[in-house]
């Protein structure tokens, strides 16, 4: 039986969390009250690219739910430089660094601690964040890999719109719904 403990969430070849952990890097793009999502389209692309589980990315796809631009961390990466890549490589946005800051840091268990035939999965979300005007939004060009990618008005977004946990971390941001409030 898995549980809550007060052990150090030390990662070493012998202590590995039973269900798994990501790290992970999102990209929170704004224009005024819109942010930018997409839906996931060529599932294979996702797995090469973008680190998105083979088990997984049909199913995010075949969803027809949005996503944020994001991706895992690759080995020994910073969550910093996976936000610019994800900016670069996923959206085709070249910004200087200081244009990107970081919002929040967020941990999220899905599964139950109880549960050995399938233990909980643990993420580790580094939320980033850029403003952008209408300047690089008019440049924006929809990549092979979404079959949408559009900048929608927040207060039209629910979390239940979003695949892969992704509007947990928008809510959790404070940005849908009842979530925390950020000051």
């Amino acid at each position: 039986m898995f549980s809550i403990s007060k052990t150090k969430a030390l990662f070493s070849k012998d202590n590995v969390p039973p269900g798994g952990t990501c790290l992970s890097s999102f990209m929170v793009i704004s224009n005024g009250q819109r942010i930018l999502v997409g839906k996931m389209d060529r599932p294979e692309i996702w797995v090469e690219k973008f680190l998105v589980g083979t088990a997984r990315a049909k199913v995010y796809a075949d969803s027809g739910k949005y996503v944020l631009p994001a991706r895992h961390l690759h080995w020994y990466e910073s969550p910093f430089e996976a936000a610019r890549s994800v900016l670069r490589d996923q959206v085709g946005l070249d910004v200087p660094a200081n244009r990107i800051s970081l919002m929040d840091v967020q941990s999220h268990v899905s599964g139950d601690v109880n549960d050995e035939k399938e233990p909980p999965h643990w993420d580790i979300c580094f939320v980033y964040q850029m403003k952008v005007s209408k300047s690089p939004v008019a440049r924006l060009r929809r990549p092979e890999w979404f079959s949408e990618l559009v900048f929608k008005p927040l207060g039209s977004l629910k979390q239940e719109d979003f695949t892969r946990g992704h509007g947990d971390v928008l809510q959790m941001a404070g940005m849908l719904g009842s979530g925390r409030k950020r000051s």
